[in-house]
């Protein structure tokens, strides 16, 4: 035998660190999943009002009951039959002056935009094209990825067609010329020159820098292709031009990539002088447990095995609503925090976010710090800046010379204000950034400067004089 001490996690434990990952959409499913599963909880409607009961009661903490010395109205006799019938079922009862013949159905409404692949093979079937083609075609549709570009080469579509080169060449033409222009290419070289030969443009210079000076094109170097294509400046600056009104992705137009729908779990507003925390539980099912299963146990004459089962479902409908009032506190105390060490960012936004970390928001609640990325991680607050997610308030930050924290997002802004009022012609480079930067007293290096401008999707000081030139 051996004595050992080990950490386990008890089914309650593991219940709340889920529920912590949660966001307000998961646990709104979630919840109601469970009031399907578990019959001892049942939720609160709205014109009830719950009370508690006894504290002692050996089975909940909080079991609610409906309100004693009050008679409802009958709910059978608050059936409305005739409207049931006459809605549901054809009884010939309905009401006549309801009737509306030219009314459009019900799936009339029901849409859904088509797929780029639905697009082109409705397009296909529209055409003459010949019946072998066609099913080449159809081929070269279904191997297109969500930009609209072939993923097969020519020689590849023979061996999977079984075709000569010359009728997948031609099938391959037939889908280049469908909508969107420039779909059915292999490279952005393709697309480019497809969309530009559409717009009979095959004898431009724009065509003739997409055809042989992509790469310089890339790279900005406008000097190079004027003197390559034996252009003037300002010719090759007209052509750029010609090509940025061009579409690189023509397929994602089509693309059914639902967006994310997110529900703030707090609003922070401020009244009067003060910032104020409200937790959102809106649309979020309020349960409670069934007091009639309760007095269930409590009686004589039931089954054990049906007990046993009341009681297991008990226990984890107790655990439940513990666990979800729990994590509604430490969200809360989460909220608290932000709103006392960022105040001067609700007031002002981004240019105004101090460094704050989560080990430090951790030790100020004594939790540990995994359970405070838990609650901030996929959340959202509703706050005067906007609706933002809790982890955007944390950041890194550093100390200037007046021992004063400088969050990173406010160094970021400090560079982008900086490059927004630089001289087009002569735009500051990272060296230059960095000596500006030091006179409002933020010490960084130059190596660092870069990397928060790279961050920020900005290019460098020559990329910029180039597209600030045309």
């Amino acid at each position: 035998m051996r004595l050992s001490q080990r950490l386990a996690l008890t089914p309650s434990l593991l219940q709340k660190i889920e529920l912590l990952q949660l966001n307000k959409l998961e646990l709104q499913e979630m919840l109601n999943q469970e009031l399907v599963e578990n019959p001892i909880l049942e939720e609160v409607l709205e014109q009830e009002e719950p009370t508690e009961i006894n504290a002692g009661d050996p089975l909940a903490d909080t079991v609610v009951e409906a309100p004693s010395g009050q008679e409802g109205p009958d709910s059978f006799e608050e059936i409305d039959f005739r409207y049931f019938f006459d809605e549901y079922l054809d009884t010939g009862y309905k009401s006549r002056e309801y009737e509306d013949s030219e009314k459009p159905s019900f799936e009339t409404f029901l849409t859904q935009a088509p797929s780029l692949e639905e697009h082109l093979n409705w397009q296909l079937g529209l055409s003459d094209t010949r019946p072998e083609i066609a099913e080449i075609a159809r081929m070269i549709i279904g191997n297109l990825n969500e930009d609209g570009y072939l993923l097969l080469s020519l020689e590849e579509l023979c061996t999977v067609a079984r075709c000569t080169p010359e009728n997948a060449a031609e099938a391959l033409k037939v889908v280049q010329n469908m909508d969107p222009l420039g779909v059915g290419a292999r490279d952005l070289r393709e697309c480019l020159l497809l969309q530009l030969a559409a717009l009979d443009l095959e004898q431009s210079l724009s065509y003739r820098i997409v055809q042989d000076h992509l790469g310089l094109l890339e790279g900005h170097k406008i000097k190079e292709i004027a003197s390559s294509t034996h252009s003037t400046f300002d010719e090759v600056v007209a052509a750029i031009e010609c090509i940025k009104r061009l579409i690189p992705r023509p397929g994602l137009k089509f693309s059914n990539q639902t967006p994310n729908y997110v529900q703030p779990e707090v609003t922070i507003t401020k009244v009067d002088d003060e910032f104020v925390i409200l937790l959102n539980d809106e649309g979020m099912p309020q349960l409670r447990l069934n007091a009639s299963y309760r007095d269930l146990l409590k009686s004589n004459g039931v089954p054990s095995e049906t007990k046993t089962y009341l009681r297991e479902k008990f226990r984890s409908a107790v655990d439940l609503l513990r666990s979800v009032n729990q994590r509604k506190q430490t969200i809360y105390k989460v909220c608290v925090c932000i709103v006392n060490r960022q105040k001067d960012f609700l007031e002002n936004g981004f240019s105004h976010l101090h460094p704050m970390l989560i080990k430090d928001v951790a030790g100020e609640l004594g939790v540990h710090s995994s359970t405070i990325s838990r609650v901030v991680t996929n959340k959202y607050v509703d706050t005067p800046q906007g609706v933002i997610e809790l982890r955007k308030f944390f950041t890194m930050g550093l100390e200037n010379q007046d021992g004063e924290g400088l969050s990173i997002i406010q160094v970021k802004m400090k560079i982008k204000a900086l490059l927004e009022n630089e001289d087009k012609q002569k735009p500051y480079s990272d060296n230059q950034l960095e000596k500006l930067l030091r006179r409002e007293n933020i010490f960084i290096n130059r190596r660092t400067v870069a990397k928060y401008r790279e961050q920020m999707q900005i290019p460098g000081s020559r990329e910029r004089k180039v597209r600030y030139l045309f």
